[in-house]
């Protein structure tokens, strides 16, 4: 059906206020083409009260700032892959005009790690300062900031320093200029000590800052805790925190790295969490360093949920010892990866050395397997606590099953099991969940099967 000439033009019978809000969802240079619909459209873009470029050309930056109508600018927002001498001018302008503007979000994105220093673009203290009455979020990549006096921004909440390289003295200036600061993250940045108070942060990210080697900081009111990259270089890490909600850990296997120095930065970030509620870990370890970091006599009291995210053969193995540490785990989450090396096709193009792995991995299984039906010493989330397993990932793997049916056998108070099949198999989820009942020492406990396709 063709569309009718005279149908009414909803879109334009909007006020302006609702139309400018739409625009600021698109690219600067997206909303100001908007300006040839019809005469109604012509002027709403220079209201738009954000910035936002991608890629810019110096000739369209300096257009939006001198055909603004808003008396205000909330966020600017610029994205580049590169930056030239001409675009270092044209942010220098930029920075200037927001600066009058009362921004409060800066989000300045150039490249990435690799980008040479001396081609980044300089953010310096003076600069910064000017935001000192407006500014609520701090967004840099790739940029080199010189702060060698003190700063002043009271009113900024969120903090995220991805790629920054940073003059000496520059970072303590930046945390101790932002004592309001929620929301801290930092990435791939070039620091090896960070010591810092700040009093009201909630959410903490530390993203591949590999050099790390001592961290002391005091954050009472953190709820979340994210860590992800090397650990062999962490030393020392103290942590006050007095509630902390959340913590999550990706675990590389780094077999280029000393040994025993990686255990030890594992179980320093370990044990500066060990209040969490919520523990997540992404695994990535190997079983013979899990055992050693889960053997350190650290206990985590507060634990209600744990999570182990990617859990291999390997990490299941150990999952016993851990849970002993937990002696108030309420819920266990298992999610299993789909192992593609040893798939029939696969199989068949390397089958001399999926037979060794094979081999290998079977013995050990054997092993494990035969130890949990050995006597062992009681674990008291199973006896007390544990009410609830999800398992996703599920393949039918025997370590998977005799981990299921050590867990269920020994919960005491188990309300329910879920798990998902990697094939998305009801009639295997079936199979198993009979077994898995009839193995269960709480006759109440209820059984849930889903299927992969309809999996969160």
């Amino acid at each position: 059906m063709e569309a009718s000439s005279n149908q009414p033009d909803l879109i334009s019978g909007l006020s302006d206020l609702i139309l400018i809000h739409i625009l600021s969802f698109l690219p600067s240079n997206l909303s100001g083409r908007t300006c040839i619909l019809s005469q109604r459209w012509r002027h709403l873009w220079e209201q738009v009260p954000e910035l936002i470029f991608h890629d810019f050309s110096s000739a369209q930056l300096f257009s939006f700032m001198t055909h603004r109508k808003s008396s205000k600018l909330r966020r600017f927002h610029v994205t580049a892959n590169r930056i030239n001498f001409s675009r270092k001018y044209i942010i220098d302008q930029a920075l200037g005009f927001c600066s009058t503007q009362g921004v409060e979000e800066l989000h300045l994105l150039f490249g990435g790690w690799y980008t040479p220093i001396c081609s980044r673009y300089l953010l310096r203290a003076k600069t910064l300062s000017c935001w000192e009455s407006s500014l609520r979020v701090l967004n840099l990549e790739s940029c080199h900031v010189s702060c060698p006096i003190k700063i002043n921004l009271p009113k900024v909440v969120e903090l995220c320093l991805s790629s920054v390289s940073m003059a000496r003295g520059t970072f303590d200036h930046i945390i101790t200029g932002c004592p309001s600061v929620e929301s801290f993250e930092i990435a791939q940045c070039e620091v090896s000590f960070l010591r810092f108070h700040l009093p009201i942060l909630k959410r903490f990210v530390l993203n591949q800052c590999n050099i790390l080697e001592h961290i002391d900081i005091s954050v009472p009111n953190l709820k979340i805790f994210k860590h992800e990259g090397r650990v062999e270089s962490l030393e020392t890490f103290v942590m006050r925190v007095e509630n902390l909600q959340e913590a999550e850990f990706t675990m590389y296997d780094e077999w280029d790295c000393n040994q025993d120095r990686l255990v030890w930065g594992l179980r320093n970030l370990f044990q500066a969490v060990a209040q969490a509620e919520h523990l997540k870990v992404v695994c990535g370890g190997t079983q013979d360093k899990l055992f050693r970091i889960f053997n350190m006599n650290l206990m985590y009291k507060n634990v209600k949920c744990l999570v182990l995210k990617n859990a291999d053969w390997e990490f299941l193995m150990v999952v016993p010892a851990i849970i002993r540490l937990l002696p108030g785990l309420e819920n266990l989450d298992l999610s299993l990866p789909i192992n593609p090396f040893f798939s029939p096709q696969v199989a068949r193009k390397h089958y001399g050395m999926v037979k060794s792995l094979y081999f290998h991995t079977s013995e050990l299984e054997k092993e494990f397997c035969k130890h949990l039906k050995d006597p062992m010493r009681s674990i008291d989330c199973l006896s007390y606590s544990l009410r609830r397993i999800d398992v996703r990932g599920f393949e039918a793997k025997n370590v998977q099953i005799e981990l299921l049916k050590f867990l269920v056998h020994n919960a005491s108070v188990l309300n329910v099991i879920c798990f998902t099949d990697s094939n998305g198999s009801i009639a295997r989820l079936l199979k198993y969940g009979k077994i898995l009942m009839s193995c269960a020492i709480n006759k109440n406990t209820k059984f849930l099967g889903l299927n992969s396709s309809i999996r969160h």
